[in-house]
């Protein structure tokens, strides 16, 4: 299931969208709604989506706001601006605060369907993958790390991490975010469950040119070493 954030005041065009969007995908896509700024901003943060669809003008943060806090917090998840501002300097400013595509009211559903399916391809469809960052390796289908060509153990859950990490190089990750993805957003664990792992993964890869530095507070980026 891929979940979707659509931040909308307007219930009629997010209840739409929720439906057009469910059947489109043949229910492969899971809708979330916030009707306000300050609730999108907040399921943003706290919940790992895949796509978050922005209207402009809304109560409480705008989504010039809401967007602009995001990419500071080091959330690079795909944005889609929905909105009925369309003058040149709104499409601009949608753009420089870090959004990726920009879309004005009313518009065609199945345009909007089309560009959501090309970002999540682009951005999500890498389960399969064998993504590599410097000496690592890791081939998600047959869930193996190699370092240097060698090949290194971990438990599922430590690979899942490093995994996720490894998408996501010399990006700051949050501990929330990591643990919406690996535990998954229903489950009750918290951010002192990585420790753990993290320190057994350091441990693992302490040959690798690839480090995993901690920022007090906020998360995890993996980096290069000093080599």
């Amino acid at each position: 299931m891929i979940d979707i954030l659509l931040i909308e005041d307007d219930p009629d065009i997010a209840d739409n969208l929720q439906e057009y969007l469910t059947n489109a995908s043949e229910g492969k896509w899971r809708i979330h709604i916030a009707d306000n700024g300050d609730d999108g901003l907040e399921l943003a943060t706290q919940t790992l989506y895949s796509m978050i669809l922005l209207d402009i003008g809304l109560p409480g943060r705008d989504g010039f706001e809401i967007c602009r806090s995001l990419r500071r917090r080091g959330n690079q998840t795909p944005v889609i601006f929905v909105t009925a501002r369309y003058t040149e300097e709104d499409i601009l400013k949608g753009y420089e605060c870090g959004g990726d595509d920009y879309i004005v009211k009313p518009f065609s559903m199945a345009q909007l369907s089309a560009k959501i399916k090309a970002f999540l391809k682009r951005y999500c469809e890498t389960d399969n993958a064998s993504v590599s960052y410097l000496d690592l390796t890791a081939d998600a289908k047959e869930r193996k790390l190699y370092a240097g060509g060698s090949e290194i153990s971990l438990l599922p859950r430590e690979f899942d991490i490093l995994l996720y990490l490894m998408q996501h190089p010399e990006r700051l990750v949050s501990r929330e975010e990591l643990l919406v993805r690996v535990w998954g957003a229903e489950s009750d664990a918290i951010p002192r469950n990585l420790d753990n792992p993290i320190k057994n993964i350091r441990k693992a890869i302490a040959s690798s040119e690839a480090v995993i530095v901690t920022q007090r507070g906020y998360g995890y980026r993996l980096e290069a070493g000093n080599v």
